[in-house]
């Protein structure tokens, strides 16, 4: 069976790379992509060095958070493709190669466009790489816990419903299995009521899954998706701080 030449070079574009945490969740729509990319603006403010990588190549929605027009900007070539800078943050998308056409990708598809991804990115050195990931146990998810195993620290998403509770737990389990740690578990409080909120989270504290933090409701963060600087001022980025500094904490490195 021969060897994919593309393993060696993933291996080498991530080899400077600290910390991975890729933000998961049992379903889409439940705030993945607005808690990666607001932790990974956090982790950034407080003086790291931060790449944010979107995994979601069905719906990628990392560079519409950040105001970054896929159709004008293109990354740069250098030793392989360089992450565009916003922010401090580098951002590496399918959607700057697809410039936001539909991609129905599948099965071998995924798994090759994965690689592909992987193996051009040259990150350089970097103290954290945010993955915001595709919704449950896809096949790239999979291949995130093999190629990113090293160092790998996962976060959970999940919504305050009780449709949430059994398939979080169940991600969950499916961590301590693969012998992770995970952070813990954000809960997007934008939907359910506040008894509903109290459930869910004194369920997954006797599995033994800790809430780490919440985010509120914050109606003003749609009006502002596009634009880092007004997201910085919403009630979901300073509830986020606090899921920063558990980040900075559980993987044992020291705020700067």
């Amino acid at each position: 069976m021969s060897i994919d030449p593309r393993e060696y070079s993933i291996q080498m574009k991530l080899k400077d790379i600290s910390t991975f945490i890729p933000v998961m969740s049992y379903k889409g729509g439940v705030g993945k992509t607005t808690i990666s990319t607001l932790l990974s603006l956090c982790l950034a403010d407080v003086g790291y060095s931060v790449g944010l990588l979107d995994l979601d190549f069905t719906n990628p929605c990392v560079h519409r958070m950040l105001g970054i027009d896929v159709k004008k900007l293109m990354p740069k070539e250098e030793k392989g493709i360089l992450p565009v800078e916003i922010e401090n943050v580098g951002v590496m998308s399918i959607a700057f190669f697809t410039k936001d056409n539909p991609t129905p990708l599948r099965g071998a598809e995924l798994n090759d466009v994965f690689k592909e991804l992987l193996s051009i990115t040259a990150w350089g050195k970097l103290d954290f790489l945010i993955l915001d990931m595709p919704p449950g146990l896809s096949d790239v998810s999979l291949d995130v816990l093999k190629y990113f195993k090293r160092d790998l620290y996962p976060l959970i998403v999940s919504s305050s419903s009780r449709l949430a509770i059994v398939p979080t737990i169940n991600l969950f389990k499916l961590m301590k299995e693969l012998k992770l740690s995970p952070i813990g578990v954000v809960i997007n409080g934008g939907i359910g009521t506040m008894s509903v909120y109290r459930e869910v989270t004194e369920t997954y504290l006797r599995e033994g899954l800790e809430v780490i933090g919440s985010i509120e409701k914050d109606e003003k963060l749609e009006e502002v998706i596009g634009s880092p600087m007004e997201l910085r001022r919403t009630l979901a980025y300073a509830s986020i701080k606090k899921v920063c500094f558990r980040a900075l904490s559980t993987t044992k490195k020291v705020a700067s």
